[in-house]
């Protein structure tokens, strides 16, 4: 906790607020994004799915796949649990719904499924939407499966399987959103990301997840934004998000905003 302060001491100094920002695109995804109160029907499907799971004492075995989580510490944990600690809160995944509504896009890479409340939230901005979302842990994508059945979700393709095997190949589809919210280390989430580069289009968007979560993630999204792919990196402290958009001058902003704590 205390590391995260002083990473947001720092965001702070060398951040800017919605009054400074010049970009039409970044003013406007404040405001229909960011800024937006509407609350979608759809939204409160997910969220009694999820006020239920946080009721499940049932106890699974997980399998840490990747960087674990600084919260649990014990492989064996009620889904309850497991649904407070590992899942995007309802802001996070309200945020990510609402981008993708105002970026209209339509074939989705979530690499990182858990329970699925964000894969739902994904799903619901457009049924013509593809979303393709990836877990590792076979319990835990039983789970995931469970939870698109209540929603009755039939544009998700959920894939049991670990990032390394599947990634090369999944790629490849050309996905314009990609939400890289698994592996939180370095390695991999570099990894990851120069895969995905590989197949990148001028209109994609990468998100990233935790991008405070540890030093070796700052680390990981300075080199991102840093690469001369990405033309406009978006640091909400809580998540990165780089574009690809060319014929405009490369920018990185630290945007100062509620967002930044969700």
């Amino acid at each position: 906790m205390i590391k995260k302060i002083i990473f947001y001491l720092k965001f702070v100094t060398q951040g800017t607020n919605k009054y400074n920002i010049h970009s039409p695109l970044v003013h406007n995804f404040i405001e229909n994004v960011l800024d937006s109160s509407i609350k979608y029907y759809a939204f409160l499907g997910i969220e009694h799915v999820r006020e239920e799971l946080k009721k499940q004492k049932e106890q699974i075995n997980t399998k840490d796949f990747g960087a674990g989580s600084k919260t649990i510490k014990s492989s064996n944990i009620s889904i309850g649990e497991l649904t407070k600690k590992v899942q995007s809160k309802s802001k996070k995944a309200q945020l990510l719904f609402r981008l993708s509504v105002f970026f209209q896009k339509k074939n989705i890479l979530e690499i990182g499924t858990s329970l699925g409340l964000t894969t739902s939230y994904f799903a619901n901005t457009d049924k013509r939407a593809k979303v393709t979302t990836i877990e590792a842990d076979p319990i835990i994508c039983k789970w995931a499966q469970k939870n698109f059945n209540k929603l009755k979700l039939n544009n998700i393709h959920l894939i049991n399987n670990s990032f390394d095997e599947i990634l090369p190949d999944i790629l490849k589809k050309n996905f314009d959103l990609i939400f890289f919210d698994g592996n939180h280390s370095k390695e991999a989430t570099l990894k990851y990301f120069y895969w995905a580069l590989e197949y990148v289009k001028e209109e994609s968007i990468f998100i990233f997840d935790d991008i405070n979560w540890s030093h070796e993630m700052r680390e990981a999204w300075i080199e991102i934004c840093k690469c001369s792919e990405v033309m406009l990196s978006l640091d909400l402290f809580s998540l990165g998000i780089v574009f690809f958009k060319k014929n405009r001058q490369k920018e990185h902003i630290n945007l100062v905003h509620l967002s930044n704590f969700y």
